[in-house]
């Protein structure tokens, strides 16, 4: 039994070589980059080329979009993260100050009552 290039594709160990490409330095990153455009592009008709170079495009754009977004997310958390305390500490002067008149309320009502 003979089996389909997808499975053949999905059953590759994509981890080790994303382990690999992550440990190398931006150049080395470059270069590999560059080899395989070079390797593949000649086997490639110009119509192939095209349409491989938009794929990888397409998917990059893709990851970058993930990435934005989730670093709009974080920053937005971020953000209202450090807002709550302040938030928070306006709401609580807001309460010492309706405290404090309620008190000196009490003091003129407790004075009055004593004269």
């Amino acid at each position: 039994m003979t089996s389909n290039p997808y499975d053949d594709f999905i059953e590759q160990d994509f981890c080790a070589l994303s382990e690999w490409l992550f440990s190398l330095n931006a150049y080395e990153f470059s270069l590999i980059a560059t080899i395989i455009g070079f390797s593949i592009s000649p086997t490639l008709t110009v119509n192939q080329q095209n349409s491989l170079g938009n794929f990888f495009e397409l998917l990059g754009q893709v990851i970058l979009t993930i990435n934005a977004q989730n670093a709009t997310l974080s920053q937005a958390k971020a953000k209202y993260s450090c807002l709550k305390p302040y938030i928070e500490f306006s709401n609580l002067n807001d309460e010492i100050i309706k405290i404090k008149k309620e008190i000196i309320q009490l003091r003129k009502d407790a004075m009055s009552n004593y004269k």
